[in-house]
């Protein structure tokens, strides 16, 4: 049902993508006990200045949750590497310098066994693929902005997806509370620069 009414202070204000969702908020109000005198269906762009509230989480902090770094080797890592690398080539070289080789001193055989044993695994340590962190599977090529009733194509020019609500009494919060849920429930976006 709409109403022709002078542009006087709403406590309320819904711009709606679609006709038919302004149409459902509407009935919704009314069957709420919302009357005549407090509900009124207008055109886009005949009051408010377009001021949108975002509902739901900050869009503006998602780039938080984004961040990748790279981590470096761990030095506990590389450090196991090059003990378990000392530790094997040090009893190979032990090995084979005490069954084979018995003209090469023992002990200096078996230390840079160990010793090349320690630069190897050090290598291996330091160079093993890098990890990302904080790659949580979000892939922003994927998402879609969000959606303003300002972006809406031109097309919709002269259509009542406004509903706009006019409280009697504008203190009672559980009243507005109540509109402003069903207002939000059907797809709406409320509007700032009207109201409190």
């Amino acid at each position: 049902m709409q109403q022709q009414q002078q542009h006087a202070n709403f406590d309320l204000l819904a711009v709606f993508k679609e006709e038919s969702a302004a149409n459902a908020a509407e009935a919704k109000l009314r069957k709420e006990g919302f009357g005549d005198e407090e509900v009124f269906r207008l055109a886009e762009g005949s009051v408010g200045r377009g001021e949108f509230r975002e509902h739901g989480p900050n869009r503006e902090r998602s780039s938080v949750f984004l961040q990748t770094r790279t981590v470096g080797p761990s030095p506990m890592l590389v450090a196991l590497f090059a003990l378990i690398f000392a530790v094997v080539l040090g009893g190979i070289s032990f090995g084979v310098v005490d069954f084979e080789l018995k003209s090469l001193p023992l002990l200096p055989a078996t230390l840079v066994g160990v010793v090349i044993g320690i630069i190897l695994g050090a290598i291996l340590g330091l160079t093993r693929k890098r990890r990302v962190q904080g790659a949580i599977g979000q892939d922003m090529s994927k998402a879609k902005p969000a959606d303003t009733p300002a972006k809406k194509p031109a097309g919709n020019a002269g259509a009542l997806t406004v509903v706009a609500v006019r409280l009697p009494d504008p203190d009672n919060i559980s009243r507005k509370s109540k509109a402003r849920a069903i207002l939000l429930n059907n797809g709406g976006k409320i509007d700032r620069s009207v109201g409190s």
